[in-house]
């Protein structure tokens, strides 16, 4: 349609507030909520709404009870008449928590979500276990989009210099192949100080039978171990001590800023990792795939080509990593960056001057084009019966 247009239901203040200390990363939610309220996408009338969004905001990040999304149901499904007459499946949800909507041991979504569209920051077909579980995500009705990006991360951005400038630092400062900064293993806060115990960490955390016992699929690891003495190769290991720099401190901004490619593998989870990467102009080089289920979707997938600009290491070639990169025209894949980077960006994130200056479409805009295209799908299936 021309103009999609969304109804927000109205929830309880007390579901919706933000608090003191929670990580800005999850406040996605928040951000497309003000921003459709601002938008022409918004309606009044419910004839008119091709969606009604639940405008539900939790900063819990993987843990936590989902009572949030439990209350939120039983209010839309009890005061709106609109849930009843479509089953939920004209229903929007955003849900920001590390594994998406994806069954927990602190209960299944599936319920309350089962049939409606989710906004997502997690891709993919597995929840914290690595195993499939209820109402994970589902290329067919949802719709992943980015983290929340802090304006003062932004600002650092050499997308806001002219392109001679943007091409000038390329080549003359980005000297690092391939940066990666993190834990490799679950936990991430036991700290190990030789290779024999690093290894017996990740062995035992991947082997255990717990929620959490496939923490980035073990390509974390495995890159480090293959290629964390290569030249070039910049990998900090946080809980294996030997691997930082003196002193132990990284300037993460700069490294990324120094950098061709940045690793982004997942975690428990989606990280921030990947557009904190787009954003500072260094290619991300994505190892999230199990091996076994379809690979983690990243934000706007199918809609947005990630092809195009990042590099995409399936499971079974992480071994071949660095001849890869060998084999990547580099030039154009940030020529590309420049072309996209702005979608990654939430301009309500961003302050004057920047806010304006931001070219479209931003998140925002680029959720509404995707959520266009679900709705096109949607009303196909429905005609076909499927």
């Amino acid at each position: 349609p021309a103009r999609m247009n969304v109804l927000a239901l109205k929830v309880e203040p007390d579901w919706r507030q933000q608090h003191a200390g929670r990580k800005f990363d999850y406040r996605a939610p928040l951000l497309f909520h003000e921003a459709l309220l601002a938008s022409p996408h918004r309606t009044a009338i419910h004839t008119e709404a091709d969606w009604f969004y639940v405008p539900t905001w939790d900063f819990q990040g993987s843990w936590g009870n989902p009572e949030v999304y439990y209350r939120a149901a039983r209010y839309v499904t009890q005061l709106w008449p609109f849930w009843n007459t479509s089953g939920g499946a004209d229903h929007l949800w955003a849900v920001a928590r590390d594994a998406g909507a994806c069954a927990t041991p602190w209960g299944s979504l599936n319920d309350e979500m089962g049939n409606s569209t989710l906004l997502l920051n997690w891709g993919g077909a597995t929840g914290l276990s690595g195993r499939p579980e209820e109402r994970c995500y589902s290329p067919f009705l949802d719709v992943v989009i980015p983290g929340a990006l802090t304006h003062a991360t932004a600002a650092k951005s050499p997308f806001w210099l002219p392109d001679s400038a943007q091409t000038a630092l390329d080549e003359n400062r980005r000297t690092t192949r391939l940066f990666f900064i993190g834990a490799l293993c679950w936990k991430i806060e036991t700290r190990v100080h030789t290779p024999e115990a690093l290894q017996a960490k990740c062995t035992r955390s991947f082997g255990a039978k717990s929620f959490l016992s496939r923490y980035s699929f073990g390509l974390r690891y495995k890159v480090f171990r293959l290629f964390s003495g290569q030249a070039g190769f910049r990998i900090y290991a946080t809980d294996y001590p030997p691997s930082m720099p003196q002193g132990g401190k990284v300037d993460v901004d700069a490294e990324i800023m120094q950098s061709q490619y940045c690793l982004c593998p997942s975690g428990t989870g989606w990280g921030m990792r990947v557009f904190h990467s787009i954003l500072l102009g260094c290619v991300p080089v994505i190892t999230q795939h199990d091996g076994t289920h379809p690979r983690v979707a990243q934000a706007f997938e199918p809609s947005l080509d990630w092809r195009a600009f990042s590099v995409i290491v399936p499971h079974a070639a992480v071994a071949n990593l660095s001849s890869i990169l060998a084999a990547t025209d580099l030039h154009r894949k940030q020529r590309a960056l420049r072309q996209s980077w702005n979608r990654m960006v939430w301009r309500g994130a961003l302050r004057s001057p920047l806010r304006e200056r931001l070219p479209a479409p931003d998140a925002f805009e680029s959720t509404m084009e995707a959520l266009a295209e679900v709705l096109v799908r949607r009303r196909r299936g429905t005609a076909s019966g499927t």
